[in-house]
Protein backbone atom coordinates (compact mmCIF):
# COMPACT_ATOMS: atom_id res chain seq x y z
CA UNK A 1 0.00 0.00 0.00
CA UNK A 2 2.37 2.76 0.92
CA UNK A 3 4.75 1.83 -2.81
CA UNK A 4 1.63 2.11 -4.42
CA UNK A 5 0.98 5.38 -2.49
CA UNK A 6 4.72 6.45 -2.99
CA UNK A 7 4.26 6.27 -6.62
CA UNK A 8 0.90 7.92 -7.13
CA UNK A 9 2.28 11.21 -8.19
CA UNK A 10 4.08 10.56 -10.57
CA UNK A 11 1.45 8.45 -11.98
CA UNK A 12 -0.50 11.56 -12.01
CA UNK A 13 2.44 13.44 -13.45
CA UNK A 14 2.54 11.45 -16.47
CA UNK A 15 -1.52 11.66 -17.07
CA UNK A 16 -1.24 15.08 -17.05
CA UNK A 17 1.67 15.51 -19.38
CA UNK A 18 -0.52 13.09 -21.79
CA UNK A 19 -3.46 15.40 -21.58
CA UNK A 20 -1.13 18.36 -22.41
CA UNK A 21 0.42 17.06 -25.60
CA UNK A 22 -3.29 16.05 -26.24
CA UNK A 23 -4.33 18.97 -26.14
CA UNK A 24 -1.58 20.38 -28.24
CA UNK A 25 -1.23 17.98 -30.67
CA UNK A 26 -5.26 18.66 -31.52
CA UNK A 27 -4.82 22.53 -31.30
CA UNK A 28 -1.87 22.17 -33.61
CA UNK A 29 -3.62 19.87 -36.06
CA UNK A 30 -6.29 23.11 -36.11
CA UNK A 31 -3.77 25.86 -36.75
CA UNK A 32 -4.52 27.10 -32.86
CA UNK A 33 -1.64 28.91 -31.67
CA UNK A 34 -1.68 29.46 -28.23
CA UNK A 35 -2.69 26.33 -26.77
CA UNK A 36 0.69 24.74 -28.19
CA UNK A 37 2.60 27.68 -26.80
CA UNK A 38 1.20 27.95 -23.75
CA UNK A 39 1.40 24.07 -23.31
CA UNK A 40 5.40 24.54 -23.95
CA UNK A 41 5.62 27.23 -21.01
CA UNK A 42 3.89 25.45 -18.66
CA UNK A 43 5.75 21.93 -18.65
CA UNK A 44 8.93 22.74 -16.87
CA UNK A 45 6.46 24.33 -14.11
CA UNK A 46 4.12 21.34 -13.91
CA UNK A 47 7.18 19.61 -13.20
CA UNK A 48 8.79 21.28 -10.26
CA UNK A 49 5.57 21.74 -8.78
CA UNK A 50 5.18 18.23 -8.77
CA UNK A 51 9.26 17.77 -7.34
CA UNK A 52 8.62 20.30 -5.10
CA UNK A 53 5.63 18.95 -3.75
CA UNK A 54 7.94 15.10 -2.77
CA UNK A 55 11.15 16.73 -2.11
CA UNK A 56 12.13 19.65 -0.63
CA UNK A 57 15.81 19.57 -2.44
CA UNK A 58 17.28 19.54 -5.89
CA UNK A 59 21.05 19.96 -6.36
CA UNK A 60 21.87 23.51 -8.22
CA UNK A 61 22.96 22.55 -11.66
CA UNK A 62 19.80 20.51 -12.12
CA UNK A 63 17.41 23.56 -10.47
CA UNK A 64 19.76 26.08 -13.37
CA UNK A 65 19.12 23.43 -16.12
CA UNK A 66 15.27 23.40 -15.42
CA UNK A 67 15.35 26.89 -15.29
CA UNK A 68 17.38 27.28 -18.30
CA UNK A 69 14.68 25.39 -20.23
CA UNK A 70 11.82 27.53 -18.79
CA UNK A 71 13.84 31.16 -19.55
CA UNK A 72 13.97 29.48 -23.48
CA UNK A 73 10.40 28.26 -23.69
CA UNK A 74 9.85 31.51 -22.84
CA UNK A 75 11.63 33.63 -25.14
CA UNK A 76 10.22 31.18 -27.82
CA UNK A 77 6.88 31.63 -27.04
CA UNK A 78 7.16 35.58 -26.51
CA UNK A 79 10.01 35.78 -29.67
CA UNK A 80 8.73 39.42 -30.73
CA UNK A 81 12.37 39.16 -33.04
CA UNK A 82 15.22 37.43 -34.11
CA UNK A 83 17.09 38.20 -30.83
CA UNK A 84 14.24 36.66 -28.39
CA UNK A 85 14.74 33.51 -30.45
CA UNK A 86 18.91 33.40 -30.40
CA UNK A 87 18.17 33.71 -26.73
CA UNK A 88 15.83 30.84 -26.72
CA UNK A 89 18.19 29.11 -28.59
CA UNK A 90 21.50 30.24 -26.71
CA UNK A 91 19.27 29.00 -22.73
CA UNK A 92 19.03 25.79 -24.66
CA UNK A 93 22.61 25.30 -25.28
CA UNK A 94 23.34 26.35 -21.59
CA UNK A 95 21.29 23.55 -20.51
CA UNK A 96 22.63 21.26 -22.67
CA UNK A 97 26.41 22.29 -21.53
CA UNK A 98 25.26 21.45 -17.90
CA UNK A 99 24.12 18.53 -18.65
CA UNK A 100 27.36 17.66 -20.39
CA UNK A 101 29.41 19.23 -17.16
CA UNK A 102 27.13 16.60 -15.02
CA UNK A 103 28.30 13.35 -17.24
CA UNK A 104 31.73 14.19 -17.35
CA UNK A 105 31.94 14.20 -13.26
CA UNK A 106 30.96 10.26 -14.11
CA UNK A 107 33.34 10.03 -17.39
CA UNK A 108 36.38 10.30 -14.95
CA UNK A 109 35.44 7.33 -12.95
CA UNK A 110 35.13 5.39 -15.62
CA UNK A 111 37.33 3.00 -17.82
CA UNK A 112 36.75 1.15 -21.20
CA UNK A 113 37.49 -1.84 -22.72
CA UNK A 114 38.77 -2.20 -26.35
CA UNK A 115 35.75 -2.92 -27.79
CA UNK A 116 33.79 -0.53 -25.94
CA UNK A 117 35.98 2.25 -27.11
CA UNK A 118 35.85 1.16 -30.72
CA UNK A 119 31.76 1.49 -30.89
CA UNK A 120 32.13 4.53 -29.12
CA UNK A 121 34.88 6.76 -31.49
CA UNK A 122 32.59 4.80 -34.36
CA UNK A 123 29.34 6.62 -32.61
CA UNK A 124 31.39 9.86 -32.79
CA UNK A 125 32.47 9.95 -36.10
CA UNK A 126 28.68 8.97 -37.39
CA UNK A 127 27.48 11.48 -35.46
CA UNK A 128 30.21 14.06 -36.41
CA UNK A 129 29.22 12.97 -40.43
CA UNK A 130 25.78 13.46 -40.00
CA UNK A 131 26.03 16.74 -38.67
CA UNK A 132 28.12 18.31 -41.34
CA UNK A 133 25.62 16.61 -44.08
CA UNK A 134 22.87 18.93 -42.23
CA UNK A 135 25.20 21.83 -42.01
CA UNK A 136 26.22 21.70 -46.12
CA UNK A 137 22.70 21.75 -46.74
CA UNK A 138 21.34 23.92 -43.65
CA UNK A 139 24.15 26.77 -44.17
CA UNK A 140 22.24 28.33 -47.49
CA UNK A 141 19.30 29.20 -45.01
CA UNK A 142 21.28 31.23 -43.31
CA UNK A 143 21.44 34.60 -43.54
CA UNK A 144 22.43 35.64 -40.40
CA UNK A 145 25.98 34.26 -39.12
CA UNK A 146 25.10 34.50 -35.22
CA UNK A 147 21.67 32.00 -36.26
CA UNK A 148 24.52 29.73 -37.98
CA UNK A 149 27.28 29.76 -35.79
CA UNK A 150 24.66 29.22 -32.62
CA UNK A 151 23.07 26.32 -35.70
CA UNK A 152 26.56 24.62 -35.66
CA UNK A 153 27.28 24.91 -31.73
CA UNK A 154 24.25 23.72 -30.76
CA UNK A 155 24.79 20.63 -33.13
CA UNK A 156 28.49 20.15 -31.36
CA UNK A 157 26.41 20.61 -27.95
CA UNK A 158 23.90 17.45 -29.08
CA UNK A 159 26.80 15.28 -30.41
CA UNK A 160 28.75 15.79 -27.26
CA UNK A 161 25.73 15.11 -24.79
CA UNK A 162 25.19 11.99 -27.34
CA UNK A 163 28.43 10.66 -27.11
CA UNK A 164 29.33 11.03 -23.40
CA UNK A 165 25.84 9.44 -22.43
CA UNK A 166 26.06 6.52 -24.84
CA UNK A 167 29.86 6.16 -22.98
CA UNK A 168 28.20 6.05 -19.29
CA UNK A 169 25.31 4.03 -20.11
CA UNK A 170 27.73 1.29 -21.74
CA UNK A 171 30.31 1.45 -19.06
CA UNK A 172 27.74 1.32 -16.31
CA UNK A 173 24.20 -0.14 -17.48
CA UNK A 174 22.20 1.21 -14.76
CA UNK A 175 18.54 2.74 -14.42
CA UNK A 176 19.86 6.43 -14.21
CA UNK A 177 22.09 5.52 -17.62
CA UNK A 178 19.19 4.25 -19.58
CA UNK A 179 17.48 7.28 -18.34
CA UNK A 180 19.66 9.72 -18.76
CA UNK A 181 20.70 7.91 -22.61
CA UNK A 182 16.99 8.33 -23.47
CA UNK A 183 16.22 11.48 -22.16
CA UNK A 184 19.19 12.60 -24.64
CA UNK A 185 17.62 10.71 -27.15
CA UNK A 186 14.40 12.79 -26.65
CA UNK A 187 16.03 16.12 -26.78
CA UNK A 188 17.86 15.42 -30.25
CA UNK A 189 15.01 14.27 -31.85
CA UNK A 190 12.83 16.95 -30.93
CA UNK A 191 15.75 19.34 -32.29
CA UNK A 192 16.11 18.07 -35.36
CA UNK A 193 12.35 17.81 -36.29
CA UNK A 194 12.45 21.85 -35.22
CA UNK A 195 15.13 22.61 -37.73
CA UNK A 196 12.98 20.19 -40.18
CA UNK A 197 10.18 22.29 -39.51
CA UNK A 198 12.04 25.33 -40.06
CA UNK A 199 14.32 25.19 -42.42
CA UNK A 200 13.21 22.54 -44.83
CA UNK A 201 9.57 21.67 -45.33
CA UNK A 202 6.50 22.46 -41.88
CA UNK A 203 4.32 19.75 -41.39
CA UNK A 204 2.18 19.65 -38.37
CA UNK A 205 2.67 16.39 -37.54
CA UNK A 206 6.42 17.14 -37.58
CA UNK A 207 5.71 19.91 -34.86
CA UNK A 208 3.40 17.69 -32.58
CA UNK A 209 5.72 14.83 -32.71
CA UNK A 210 8.74 17.11 -31.70
CA UNK A 211 6.84 18.73 -28.67
CA UNK A 212 5.96 15.47 -27.46
CA UNK A 213 9.89 14.64 -27.62
CA UNK A 214 10.68 17.75 -26.21
CA UNK A 215 7.86 16.99 -23.09
CA UNK A 216 9.17 13.64 -22.85
CA UNK A 217 12.44 14.92 -22.50
CA UNK A 218 11.81 16.95 -19.76
CA UNK A 219 9.75 14.16 -17.76
CA UNK A 220 12.99 12.04 -18.05
CA UNK A 221 14.75 14.79 -16.77
CA UNK A 222 12.30 14.93 -14.14
CA UNK A 223 12.49 11.34 -13.02
CA UNK A 224 16.77 11.56 -13.39
CA UNK A 225 17.10 14.22 -10.78
CA UNK A 226 14.21 12.29 -8.54
CA UNK A 227 15.59 9.43 -8.85
CA UNK A 228 19.41 10.61 -8.37
CA UNK A 229 18.18 12.83 -4.38
CA UNK A 230 16.18 9.48 -3.38
CA UNK A 231 18.87 7.11 -4.37
CA UNK A 232 16.44 5.23 -6.71
CA UNK A 233 18.07 2.30 -9.14
CA UNK A 234 21.83 4.49 -9.07
CA UNK A 235 24.54 1.88 -8.72
CA UNK A 236 21.91 -1.20 -10.09
CA UNK A 237 22.57 -2.92 -13.07
CA UNK A 238 19.70 -3.52 -15.54
CA UNK A 239 19.30 -3.32 -19.24
CA UNK A 240 16.82 -1.84 -21.49
CA UNK A 241 13.86 -4.75 -20.91
CA UNK A 242 14.19 -4.78 -17.57
CA UNK A 243 13.79 -1.00 -17.36
CA UNK A 244 10.68 -0.99 -19.29
CA UNK A 245 9.03 -3.90 -17.44
CA UNK A 246 9.80 -3.83 -13.59
CA UNK A 247 9.88 -6.50 -11.53
CA UNK A 248 10.82 -8.34 -8.18
CA UNK A 249 12.26 -11.29 -6.38
CA UNK A 250 8.70 -12.33 -5.45
CA UNK A 251 7.04 -11.84 -9.10
CA UNK A 252 9.66 -13.73 -10.64
CA UNK A 253 9.38 -16.56 -8.37
CA UNK A 254 5.31 -16.89 -8.70
CA UNK A 255 5.08 -20.27 -10.49
CA UNK A 256 2.76 -20.21 -13.87
CA UNK A 257 1.14 -23.79 -12.81
CA UNK A 258 0.10 -22.52 -9.39
CA UNK A 259 -1.68 -19.53 -10.91
CA UNK A 260 -3.24 -21.74 -13.51
CA UNK A 261 -4.63 -24.56 -10.20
Amino acid sequence: MKNALRFTPNLILVIVLAVIVLCSAVATFFDSIMVPKTVKLITVTILMTFYFCQLNKMANVFLTVFLLFFIGDAFAVFSFGEVMLKLSKSMYIGAYLLLIFVLLGKIKKLRFDGLVSMYLILVLVLNAYFLYILYEVAKENFVDEVNLVLYVFHGITLIALTYFSFAVYLSKETGQSITFLLMIFCFVFSDVLDYINNLYIYYWLFEVFGRTLHIGGLFLLYKYVYDHHTMVNNDKKMNISEYFITTTPKLKDIRVEGAID
